[in-house]
């Protein structure tokens, strides 16, 4: 829903083709923001109107060989063909990550003056990242030098253009957050509270990819089962995997060689339905990993389990401890340090209790999505008066 205190004159094109979703699109809930997505974007409901077009991401039939020519010569297949034809319609292109080619598209568009302003965000933390396909590089460094400005979600982040030459003062830094309405701290539907004999529930949020961290996840919950199985007050332990990705199967065939089919399920879920996911939720456990080209940027699911006043248990990656504040944070790969921690939340009501209250009053401060809102609205008013 659209907030009235947060209107503008400005006709602004939020370009994110295929990764058009509610988790970055929640904060950009401002009359006179369009959103341009392809074909088969993330998600189809938005808080703004939409613009779709067709774009090679939206094609399956390119195959393989096909995505490693189009990256080769294109750079990605993140284009959106007729783009171009809404240049003089919107004062601000907004575009996300400068790799991208519907980035590129626009900055030709900007170096040729057909477009007013370009604002690029960038989420990259690993500097100098996206360069070894030599397409996508010099794509890359050409938005960089067409942008007029640039908005980062992290300090990591505007770091990481620094280093890549974008001067620091054409970097602002907005913090995502998400509708604190939806996402509820409400200690009376905490069953783990309120009622001593019902499951503890741990969640999972996430890609079913290895550095999401699922697998880690599922081991130390199989760590924590074999270790709370003589525990009396304490057997009724389940873990609730939600997400979609390649490691479905080999996941499921886990479960099934450890038998734990009736303590571990895997879900795919509606993002107007995580809320009340959260709300069964007495934990939740986000161990993302580094891989050699990307670690977490930002997490939309720790900001959703703060809202939600859930303690969480995590690695220290990326820029996790960016994020939250005053959680369980181990080592990547202390599987037992996790277990631990798990098992001391598990048996300490009040220390959960705790926890997940301190992560609600740090979402309230730091990420609330109206909040955001008037941050962005104020920094494309002052963009278009330069």
């Amino acid at each position: 829903m659209i907030n009235p205190s947060t209107s503008l004159r400005i006709k602004v094109a939020f370009v994110r083709g295929a990764f058009l979703n509610n988790f970055e699109g929640q904060n950009y809930a401002i009359k006179g923001v369009t959103g341009f997505g392809s074909l088969h974007s993330i998600h189809s409901q938005l808080p703004f109107p939409v613009i779709r077009l067709p774009s090679l991401s939206d094609y399956n039939l390119i195959g393989r060989w096909g995505r490693a020519i189009a990256n080769r010569t294109l750079g990605d297949i993140q284009n959106l063909f007729g783009l171009e034809k809404y240049a003089s319609q919107f004062d601000i292109f907004h575009t996300a990550d400068p790799h991208y080619y519907y980035s590129y598209q626009l900055a030709k568009l900007r170096s040729e003056n057909k477009i007013k302003y370009l604002l690029v965000t960038s989420w990259e933390t690993i500097p100098f990242n996206n360069e070894t396909v030599e397409a996508k590089k010099r794509k890359k460094y050409f938005v960089l030098k067409y942008a007029d400005h640039f908005l980062c979600y992290t300090e990591r982040a505007k770091e990481c253009l620094i280093l890549e030459g974008v001067s620091e003062n054409k970097i602002s830094v907005i913090r995502l957050g998400v509708d604190l309405q939806n996402f509820k701290f409400q200690i009376t539907n905490n069953k783990s509270i309120t009622k001593s004999k019902s499951p503890i529930q741990i969640l999972f949020v996430g890609r079913l990819v290895e550095e999401k961290g699922v697998m880690d996840a599922y081991k130390v919950f199989r760590n924590v089962k074999l270790q709370m199985t003589n525990h009396k007050s304490i057997t009724n332990i389940k873990l609730q995997i939600v997400g979609e990705g390649p490691l479905k199967q080999t996941l499921l065939r886990k479960i099934e060689q450890d038998h734990f089919q009736n303590c571990v399920s895997i879900e795919t879920k509606k993002y107007e339905e995580m809320p009340k996911i959260y709300q069964y939720a007495d934990i939740v456990l986000l161990p993302s990993k580094r891989t050699n080209t990307w670690e977490e940027q930002y997490g939309m699911v720790f900001v959703e389990a703060m809202a939600s006043g859930l303690p969480i248990v995590t690695y220290d990656t990326g820029t996790i401890t960016e994020i939250i504040s005053s959680e369980v944070i181990k080592e990547e790969g202390d599987i037992d340090g996790l277990a631990n921690s798990l098992i001391n939340l598990i048996k300490d009501k009040k220390a959960r209790l705790k926890l997940g209250t301190m992560g609600r009053v740090r979402a309230e401060k730091f990420f609330d999505s109206k909040k955001s809102a008037t941050e962005i609205k104020n920094l494309y008013i002052s963009l278009c008066k330069r």
